[in-house]
């Protein structure tokens, strides 16, 4: 499967191939290799391609804010398939992604530097369930911001069913976990002057439980996720940690004010 997500990437997405193509061009019956591509990645080849272009998107908007232009770098065949799909991967729109980001960015910088929030945490709703998790990261890497969650698919491109925004390597737990399986996965930001590092997640380090975590079972319990720098196997980060943090961190900033 890695020499199939390396073609995918450098040849079939650049080709502009469909997912029926790729599997001719593979030597597979289109049925039996989206069928096996998701029992082994645990996400669809279609949806694998549609991230693969979203995030090309975000990349390109450090230099561009025209929707025709990054359509076009994103392979997508109009800008309205490109703005739909956009949209139901990070929640925005292209053009309100791009006119957030200044924002954002400030206000995440002044979260880096504030000393009284430490951690934040995300929820869909209040539930009984929780684990802890530790965060290892490599020597080399100096100070940043973690985000931890559990997602319904190991491809992150919608919001986790609970998370955290950290500044702390242990003592990290996530709480509200409702019953059902997700996946376990994390990422680090350094902290960086340049805008669009807190978006274009494509160099950020990040890690996983390789098994789905099944809640009541795992309620409790104790994880450690060693980051790593990306392989050319990790699907996309399209999640906008930075829009996630900003408003949970508003939420609970009122929820206190109110108390």
């Amino acid at each position: 499967m890695p020499d199939i997500i390396t073609f995918i990437k450098n040849e079939a997405l650049i080709r502009r191939m469909t997912s029926e193509e790729i599997a001719n061009h593979l030597g597979y019956d289109k049925y039996y290799f989206s069928r096996k591509f998701k029992e082994i990645n645990g996400f669809s080849i279609a949806e694998y391609l549609s991230s693969l272009k979203i995030e090309k998107g975000i990349a390109a908007m450090e230099h561009s804010n025209r929707i025709i232009e990054l359509q076009d770098i994103s392979m997508f065949e109009s800008s309205s398939s490109f703005a739909n799909t956009f949209k139901k991967f990070t929640g925005s729109s292209p053009q309100k992604y791009r006119s957030d980001m200044n924002g954002l960015f400030d206000e995440v910088k002044s979260f880096e530097n504030d000393n009284v929030h430490q951690t934040v945490e995300y929820y869909e709703k209040q539930d009984i369930f929780y684990c802890n998790v530790t965060i290892e990261v490599p020597k080399d890497f100096e100070k940043g911001l973690f985000f931890i969650g559990l997602f319904r698919t190991p491809i992150p491109n919608h919001k986790p069913i609970c998370g955290l925004a950290t500044k702390s390597l242990t003592l990290n737990v996530l709480e509200n976990i409702p019953k059902g399986e997700y996946y376990l996965l994390a990422c680090a930001i350094d902290y960086s002057s340049n805008i669009i590092s807190y978006f274009n997640l494509q160099k950020c380090l990040r890690g996983r439980m390789i098994e789905k975590l099944s809640f009541p079972v795992c309620s409790g319990k104790n994880y450690r996720i060693k980051l790593r720098p990306p392989i050319p196997e990790d699907p996309p980060i399209l999640l906008s940690v930075a829009k996630l943090l900003i408003s949970s961190l508003k939420k609970t900033i009122q929820n206190n004010t109110n108390f």
